[in-house]
């Protein structure tokens, strides 16, 4: 495989769906969020029975997405958000990334390649009864020549507040929500890699320990309870508001914590636990290596 070694210092790239340049006027919603929201696997070695091949399979382990953020006039940081309880594993993960060429305007997919040992979990660990908060960042080198999509994170006070798409407060019920994620297994197998949107609503914040998750703890009392149907594999999965006349913006209000197998409900953590992780890893090396492969 050719190794991308440059790193894009200085390009803006384009807010995920909501402002796009000329030649991507035409693009859609869903193309888009194809680019901003990825699954992360892991390789896994299978040998036949009675045979010595070893067959090498991608195996998912959940959803992330990607949040960019100025650090200068003329250049952006750029992180991958997942669920702690995705990302901390004994192994690497990495993602097949759909971007799109710069040069050519072709479609291309992209590895990005993610050390298990680097990622920034927020600093609430939780105790004995109280589950830590489940939101792990990885501070990232850009790649040369390409776009993805991703959502801006602009804190109070920046030059570029006006466009920030991580809200300052967290939403409260009843709140329309969309959320797209890579289901583990649904019934079918899928030619290609592609999130299904899931509607639904934030219908429950106590404010205080309240939700018991099935490891016995409960969820930390910001979290939220999320009346939307929820698969396995969607953990990580970003919560974003429906768009309608009155909330034009998209914005990210959350991310997947937990689901219930039985019922249609799921636990968010909320957008203020996403912001104040990247914080955290704001300061962090840019990790992260970025490989060409097959499409």
């Amino acid at each position: 495989m050719k190794k991308i070694m440059s790193i894009l210092t200085c390009a803006i790239l384009p807010i995920i769906a909501f402002s796009q340049t000329p030649k991507e006027q035409k693009e859609s919603f869903y193309n888009q969020i194809n680019r901003a929201v990825i699954r992360l696997e892991h390789i896994e070695e299978i040998r036949q029975e009675g045979s010595r091949n070893v067959i090498m399979r991608n195996i998912p382990d959940g959803t992330a997405f990607f949040v960019a953020t100025s650090n200068t006039q003329t250049s952006n940081t750029l992180y991958i958000v997942s669920a702690r309880h995705v990302v901390e594993k004994p192994y690497d993960l990495h993602a097949r990334v759909q971007c799109k060429n710069e040069k050519t305007g072709d479609n291309e997919v992209i590895l990005l390649k993610l050390p298990m040992s680097q990622w920034t979990y927020h600093n609430n660990g939780g105790d004995k009864d109280t589950d830590y908060v489940d939101v792990a960042v990885m501070k990232l080198l850009w790649i040369q020549d390409r776009t993805i999509k991703h959502f801006r994170y602009e804190p109070k006070g920046s030059s570029e507040e006006k466009i920030n798409q991580l809200p300052l407060d967290d939403y409260e019920p009843p709140q329309s929500i969309l959320v797209f994620g890579f289901p583990a297994d649904v019934g079918f197998t899928l030619m290609e890699q592609k999130p299904l949107a899931h509607l639904g609503v934030i219908s429950m914040k106590t404010g205080k320990k309240f939700l018991k998750l099935d490891s016995g703890k409960y969820a930390e009392e910001r979290c939220c309870l999320i009346d939307a149907r929820i698969f396995g594999g969607n953990s990580g999965s970003p919560v974003m508001n429906q768009i309608s006349v009155v909330d034009s913006q998209i914005k990210l209000l959350g991310l997947v914590k937990a689901i219930n197998n039985s019922l249609d409900f799921a636990v968010m953590e909320p957008v203020s636990r996403i912001r104040e992780t990247i914080d955290l890893a704001k300061d962090k090396k840019k990790l992260g290596s970025w490989e060409t492969i097959g499409q």
